[in-house]
């Protein structure tokens, strides 16, 4: 894997102690590479990212690894706030509104390349290799609903949920019983709140709601026939929980 150095960004600080422990995958919504690398180096734009990958599948290396490149903005995923000081950010040469609105297989291929390379190097849990629109789900979408996140997965470089017994599942609905949760909204913004997202504005805004929802969907349920279905969601979404705390468990005993 070539990394090119040729360009660097000012935009970054110190990481404050923090280990590096997420991958966060954005694209950039500019027409082209070289207009992404001036914006993202020109320091009055105050953004900046670690890697940056071309349609040709050229990686540049804009923040040294060890500095807080400025990519994330407000954000937050499960207990960290700090996102920018334990993550590494990676921007895709991605448009949905120009002629680099497609993944090309040289990119995805480069990406997949340096995912492996830092998840390796940084000993990252693949729950945590996530999109701009699941640690800010509010403000972004990137990668977007286009993005081939099941690539990933089927590479072991991202999280997808494995399937549940029944009986693990009927343990959860005894759970929302006993608890009083009977509506389909307070049940998935638990579940998403456990799952790592920020649920605050979706609570009494029926917008940020529907937001929230899209942005899941797009990184987890690509299936079409799954996109406007609440009750597949809801199923969706207890199988993706479970196993997460099943995970957990698991570990916890060996």
């Amino acid at each position: 894997m070539k990394l090119i150095h040729k360009f660097k960004s000012l935009n970054y600080d110190k990481r404050e102690n923090k280990q590096i422990t997420h991958l966060i995958l954005h694209y950039t919504a500019l027409p082209s590479i070289e207009d992404s690398i001036k914006y993202l180096c020109e320091s009055k734009n105050k953004v900046s990212c670690h890697y940056i990958i071309s349609q040709n599948g050229k990686i540049y290396n804009l923040v040294n690894d060890k500095y807080r490149a400025w990519h994330a903005g407000h954000s937050e995923w499960l207990f960290e706030k700090d996102i920018n000081s334990a993550s590494i950010g990676i921007e895709l040469d991605f448009s949905p509104n120009h002629n680099n609105n497609q993944f090309s297989k040289l990119l995805i291929f480069s990406l997949i390349s340096l995912i492996k390379y830092l998840k390796k190097k940084y000993n990252i849990d693949k729950k945590n290799i996530l999109g701009h629109s699941d640690i800010a789900p509010y403000r972004k979408i990137d990668p977007g609903k286009k993005f081939p996140w099941k690539k990933l997965y089927n590479l072991n470089l991202s999280y997808s949920p494995v399937k549940i017994k029944n009986s693990e599942i009927k343990k959860l609905k005894i759970w929302f019983k006993k608890n009083l949760i009977y509506t389909d909204k307070k049940k998935i913004l638990i579940m998403l709140s456990i799952i790592g997202y920020d649920i605050s504005k979706s609570i009494n805004d029926k917008k940020f709601y529907r937001i929230l929802l899209k942005n899941y969907r797009n990184h987890f349920i690509q299936k079409s026939h799954y996109k406007n279905s609440t009750i597949k969601l809801i199923n969706f979404a207890e199988q993706h929980l479970c196993s997460l705390l099943l995970t957990k468990n698991k570990k916890l005993n060996n």
